[in-house]
């Protein structure tokens, strides 16, 4: 069973809202652009890599470079768009738990660029639920730092030991061992079964 945390720290993508399909979609058409193909095997295994990190690992391992500038621009700008256009659902077990943690801390922190992670969250009815919203631009580093994590913890005015961190990737879950946080990774298979416990332990006074 998970200690009752104080404050919750919730990834984004994969995490509280489903959006593996809308970000390939942007990388894609961006890589299209420029003339060439980012295939899905490779996506699939850098997914909670930032923008910037994934674009740099593409053209390391790829005999034709893109032009990173212009790919981090445009593919941005076809996340922001998708995301706003309905491209976003949220991710029921986790978004039910960001509802039931009513008036206590909580924050995301997200390796996506703010404005993307806004209009995700906005599009997924979740963002008015936040105290704090921490993404990439806030930070030197993103995940696997733990920067991100305890930016979050300061602006909530929680200690790092008294967050729970609920991700979907490895960058984030090795980012909360870093930061000395208890986390919960939400693709384990009894992820629903834990946040089902935690939710139990709620007091009715914590209810949204």
């Amino acid at each position: 069973m998970i200690a009752m945390p104080k404050a919750l720290i919730f990834d984004c993508d994969g995490t509280l809202a489903l959006t593996g399909e809308l970000h390939f979609k942007a990388f894609a058409n961006a890589f299209v652009a420029q003339g060439a193909k980012l295939e899905r095997s490779f996506y699939d295994t850098r997914t909670g890599l930032s923008r910037q990190a994934l674009i740099e690992e593409w053209n390391s391992a790829s005999a034709r470079q893109v032009e990173p500038a212009r790919l981090y621009r445009e593919s941005l700008e076809q996340a922001r768009a998708l995301a706003a256009g309905g491209h976003a659902a949220p991710n029921p077990p986790v978004a039910e738990l960001a509802h039931a943690w009513g008036a206590r801390p909580s924050a995301v922190a997200s390796n996506g660029e703010a404005s993307v992670v806004k209009a995700t969250l906005e599009a997924c009815q979740l963002l008015h639920l936040f105290d704090a919203i921490v993404t990439v631009d806030d930070v030197a580093e993103g995940k696997p730092d733990p920067s991100m994590f305890l930016l979050a913890a300061e602006r909530l005015a929680t200690s790092p030991a008294d967050c729970l961190v609920l991700e979907d990737s490895t960058q984030g879950i090795e980012a909360a061992r870093r930061a000395a946080m208890m986390f919960l990774d939400v693709r384990e298979a009894d992820a629903r079964a834990r946040i089902a416990a935690l939710l139990e332990q709620l007091p009715a006074s914590a209810m949204a």
